[in-house]
C-alpha cells in the first residue's frame, strides 16, 4: 500500500490579480485533511494534506484546503490563483518572511541572497509513503526517468515579468539557480544516500534538520519518495492523473524490481534532456527513450507509459477513467498552453489575471464526478 500526501504552494493576490502579503500569523489552519502553512515569500500560503490512502481521498483534502484558503483570503479581501509563476509580478517587489521571529528563512536569504529573493515560484510536491521492506532507493533511481512527463502535465508557468519566455516552465529557471537542486543522480543504496546529506550538514552546506532540494528526494523526515518537480495546475483531475501516474508507476516500479525485470536507471544527463524538453514544449515535446535511443513523439510516450502501469488499476472503471483524463491532458494540452492563448491579446493583463484566478473555482463540482476514481 502506497500512501499519498501533497504540498500546494497558491498565490496570494487583490481584486487586480497582483501578488500581495497576506497577514496570517503562524501555523496558518489544521484541520482534519491537513493544513495550511506560510513560506518564505509572503504572498505564498502552502497547503498540506493529510496522509491519504487513495488519489480520490488526495484530491478532496486538497480541494478542502483550497476552499480554506480561499476564505481566509477572502476575510482580507484577497484571491487565490493557482499556477507555477505569477505572470506579471516583479520579485523586487515581494515582501518576505524575515528578521528574528523567521530565523529559517532569515538564514536562507543570507547564504542565497538574490537567488532566495527571487525564487517566488509555486510548485506542487507529491509524496509517495512505502512500507519499511520496500526498496525506497530503488524505486527511487527509477522513477527519475517520469519526472519530465509530470512537468509536462502540470506546466503553468510561460510567462515571467510580463514577458512570454517561450517555455512552458518558468519555474525551474527561478530553482534551478540554487545548488543541489535539479535531478538527483543515481545512488546505490539508501546508505549512501543518507550518508550523503549527513556529510552535507557536517560541512556545513545544509542545516542539521535540513535535506537536499532536487527535484526527487528521499524525505530526511517523513521517509517518502517526494516528486517536487511539478508546477502547481488549478484543475483537480489534472492534479488527480499526475498523483495516479506516479502511484502506479511506483508500484510498478515494485513489482519489475521484484521480478528482476527492472532496467538500470539512467544517467541524469539523459533524464536532463527530456527536463528541457518537457520545460521548452511541455505536452508537445518530443521524448527520448533512453531504453532505445529513440526520439518519439507524445502520444506515443503516454501510450507506452501507460500499457506498462495501467494493470496497477483496482478494476476496470478506475482504469478507464484516467484513461479517459489521460486521453483528454493529450488533447488539450498544457495550463501553460491556455495561459498563453489567453494573454495573446490583452496588453494589460486584467482579463488574463481574472480567468486564471476564477479557475479551480469549481472544484467542488469536480468532486461529484469523483464516483469513478476509486
Amino acid at each position: 500500500m502506497i500512501t499519498l500526501g501533497l504540498e500546494e504552494e497558491v498565490q496570494v493576490v487583490d481584486a487586480r490579480g497582483q501578488l500581495v502579503p497576506h497577514d496570517f500569523n503562524g501555523e496558518l489552519a489544521t484541520s482534519s485533511d491537513g493544513a495550511m502553512d506560510r513560506e518564505i515569500h509572503r504572498c505564498v500560503i502552502e497547503l498540506k494534506t493529510r496522509i491519504c490512502h487513495s488519489v480520490p481521498d488526495l484530491v478532496a483534502a486538497l480541494a478542502t484546503l483550497r476552499g480554506q484558503a480561499r476564505h481566509r483570503a477572502a476575510l482580507q479581501g484577497q484571491q487565490i490563483l493557482i499556477a507555477g509563476v505569477h505572470p506579471t509580478a516583479r520579485w523586487q517587489d515581494q515582501a518576505m518572511h524575515l528578521g528574528p521571529a523567521f530565523p529559517h528563512y532569515t538564514s536562507l536569504v543570507d547564504e542565497y541572497q538574490d537567488i532566495a529573493r527571487s525564487a517566488f515560484s509555486f510548485g506542487m510536491h507529491l509524496h509517495l509513503g512505502f512500507e519499511p521492506d520496500a526498496p525506497r532507493m530503488a524505486i527511487m533511481n527509477r522513477l527519475r526517468h517520469v519526472l519530465p512527463e509530470a512537468l509536462a502535465l502540470s506546466a503553468s508557468s510561460p510567462f515571467f515579468e510580463g514577458r512570454d519566455t517561450g517555455l512552458q516552465s518558468w519555474r525551474h529557471s527561478l530553482l534551478d539557480r540554487y545548488p543541489r537542486m535539479g535531478t538527483p543522480d543515481v545512488w546505490a543504496s539508501e546508505d549512501d544516500y543518507t550518508a550523503h546529506v549527513q556529510r552535507l550538514r557536517r560541512t556545513g552546506c545544509i542545516g542539521p534538520e535540513q535535506g537536499l532540494w532536487q527535484d526527487l528526494r528521499l524525505h530526511h523526515r517523513y521517509g517518502t519518495l517526494e516528486v517536487r518537480i511539478m508546477d502547481t495546475h488549478p484543475d483537480l483531475a489534472r492534479i488527480g492523473l499526475i498523483a495516479t501516474l506516479l502511484k502506479w508507476e511506483a508500484e510498478t516500479l515494485q513489482i519489475e524490481l521484484r521480478h528482476g525485470r527492472a532496467g538500470p536507471p539512467w544517467e541524469r544527463a539523459c533524464v536532463d534532456e527530456n527536463k528541457w524538453r518537457a520545460r521548452r514544449h511541455g505536452m508537445a515535446a518530443r521524448w527520448i527513450d533512453w531504453d532505445r535511443d529513440e526520439v518519439i513523439d507524445t502520444p506515443t510516450r503516454f501510450e507506452r507509459w501507460w500499457s506498462r502501469i495501467a494493470p496497477r488499476a483496482a478494476h476496470a472503471a478506475e482504469r478507464h477513467y484516467w484513461e479517459r483524463e489521460l486521453a483528454d491532458a493529450l488533447a488539450e494540452g498544457s495550463f501553460a498552453d491556455r495561459v498563453r492563448q489567453r494573454a495573446e491579446h490583452d496588453e494589460r493583463w486584467s482579463s488574463t489575471l481574472a480567468w486564471m484566478i476564477a479557475q479551480g473555482e469549481d472544484d467542488e463540482m469536480l468532486l461529484a464526478r469523483a464516483e469513478g476514481w476509486s
